[in-house]
């Protein structure tokens, strides 16, 4: 225990002695710490929105009206088959009129335009996807020659024209703001690497001769290293707080605004209920990319 003390006053004191260093460091790390955060709030809050949307995705087969009850459910069997279909339901063209009237009973002109057309609306099979990212899937059954036949020639499905790109551009922004995010996050975590690193060399160098003689004097080998161990831990810790006072005073202050454009709800409500919890990451990865630099520098340049 004395040990531990000792080595953790020796770090201490190297963290200060090295104040340029230090701020420098504890400075791109804060960076480093406060993007990673904020990749996690982001990722969090645009997965909550994207699935909000996507769960709401479906794809509606518009039939004929020829099309017998027999059929309906030969092709409702055919879709089920598929791996991603969730589940399926048929609306007949009463429920289609009934539904429609109700979506638009404040839009007179469209009620209107419905009883001109004499309440032509074709029934149809709504499907539900486990994965709105593979409707292809779907489409691929709804594509079956067999399949086509059953369908309305004068209305295609809902998963193609601009909807269906507008459903894959979702799905594209996803992916893309996950990669981009996640790479971003990375390129930051080895730079602070690179700094940390090149900031324990330099007291490695500057410390030389204590160095040797403390060898002479007989000091372990993890006595020698300790101190800069523990003077890399200090910049994770120490920047883990400053970028999680920044974290929770943008996201709290900006959750109202912010509640506007994307679905923020369950990351506040970690941040809210569960700060140790957070506290605890935020250091565990600074902690983490700390440590690692130290220990990559000693290896290449602390021979012992």
């Amino acid at each position: 225990m004395i040990t531990f003390w000792r080595i953790t006053q020796a770090g201490l004191r190297n963290f200060l002695r090295n104040s340029w260093l230090s701020v420098a460091a504890t400075a791109v790390m804060m960076v480093t710490l406060i993007l990673m955060t904020f990749s996690f709030i982001s990722n969090s809050a645009l997965t909550s929105t994207i699935k909000s949307v996507t769960d709401k995705i479906d794809v509606s087969v518009y039939l004929a009206p020829t099309v017998t009850q027999a059929q309906v459910n030969t092709f409702e069997s055919n879709l089920l088959a598929s791996p991603n279909v969730q589940g399926v339901t048929y609306m007949s063209q009463a429920q289609a009129v009934a539904a429609y009237r109700q979506q638009n009973k404040n839009n007179q002109q469209l009620l209107q335009a419905l009883d001109i057309a004499g309440d032509a609306l074709p029934a149809s099979i709504q499907v539900k996807a486990k994965d709105p990212k593979k409707l292809d899937q779907i489409a691929t059954v709804i594509n079956q020659p067999n399949n086509r036949a059953l369908q309305d020639p004068t209305a295609p499905p809902s998963y193609s024209g601009n909807r269906k790109t507008t459903i894959d551009r979702i799905v594209h922004f996803s992916n893309f703001f996950h990669e981009t995010s996640l790479i971003a996050s990375i390129i930051f975590v080895v730079i602070s690497i690179m700094i940390i690193f090149n900031t324990i060399r330099m007291a490695i160098y500057t410390r030389r001769e204590e160095i040797e003689i403390m060898k002479l004097v007989g000091a372990t080998d993890w006595f020698i290293r300790g101190p800069f161990l523990v003077e890399a831990s200090l910049y994770g810790i120490i920047a883990a707080g400053l970028a999680l006072l920044f974290c929770y005073g943008l996201l709290i202050s900006g959750a109202a605004k912010l509640g506007n454009y994307i679905d923020i709800t369950s990351t506040v409500h970690i941040f809210r209920h569960y700060p140790v919890l957070v506290v605890l990451a935020e250091m565990a990865a600074g902690v983490i990319i700390g440590a690692t630099s130290s220990l990559l520098a000693m290896i290449r340049y602390l021979k012992l």
